[in-house]
């Protein structure tokens, strides 16, 4: 198996964009199969298990159907959160009505989504928050926390306005973009993930440090 680093900006795969650098192509050039055990969306960073067999794929894939791999997320959100710890349980299904066909948010109808939450530190204007997922929905961290009223920085679909999103598809990041979402992409990192290794059986856990933009935005607004 390896687990790799994954820089912000980089899908996992590419295709929907033929010929657009992806995390698989990186993992093909290294003579493995990608089997991926878990994805990130294309502006999230930080930890990607691969598996380099399918016995250990299939290992693997059971421990994430019964929620054996633990998987930690640091985030820079908007604002100040004043419960320093919880347990955000709320439904998450498909929005109806938004031009953006992947946007999610919290619905009662949805699926049981559950994310547990602690604030790891206050900036000015801005927390980071430290986020363990219960389940694994789409975009769940990104929807839990714009229902909170704290988006994470950077979010074109959460974030102010989902009109950005459009906008970055047609024209990538501009200026404009920037004034508003302050960075290029969301402020979303996976920081840290669990596992037991399929060869050893031992409970093993790696770690990634945050990336420099994350970094530099937590100095600047201390």
């Amino acid at each position: 198996m390896l687990v790799v680093d994954k820089p912000g900006g980089l899908v996992c795969h590419s295709a929907q964009q033929p010929g657009q650098p992806s995390l698989a192509d990186w993992v093909r050039a290294r003579g493995v199969t990608p089997r991926f055990v878990n994805r990130l969306d294309r502006e999230t960073s930080g930890l990607v298990v691969v598996a380099k067999n399918e016995r250990a794929a299939k290992i693997l894939g059971k421990q994430a159907l019964r929620r054996e791999i633990e998987k930690e997320y640091v985030a820079i959100c908007w604002g100040r959160l004043t419960v320093e710890a919880g347990l955000i349980d709320q439904p998450i299904g498909l929005t109806r009505g938004s031009p953006v066909y992947t946007k999610r948010v919290v619905d009662a109808a949805g699926k049981p989504s559950r994310t547990e939450y602690r604030v790891a530190q206050h900036l000015r204007g801005f927390t980071v928050v430290w986020l363990r997922p219960r389940t694994g929905r789409t975009h769940q961290l990104r929807v839990h926390l714009a229902w909170l009223g704290h988006p994470i920085v950077g979010d074109k679909i959460y974030g102010p306005n989902e009109q950005w999103y459009l906008k970055f598809i047609e024209d990538g990041v501009t200026e404009e973009m920037l004034t508003q979402l302050l960075l290029p992409r969301h402020a979303l990192h996976a920081a840290a993930v669990t596992l037991t290794q399929p060869t050893t059986q031992q409970r093993c856990r790696w770690e990634a440090s945050l990336p420099a933009d994350m970094r530099r935005f937590i100095e600047e607004h201390r």
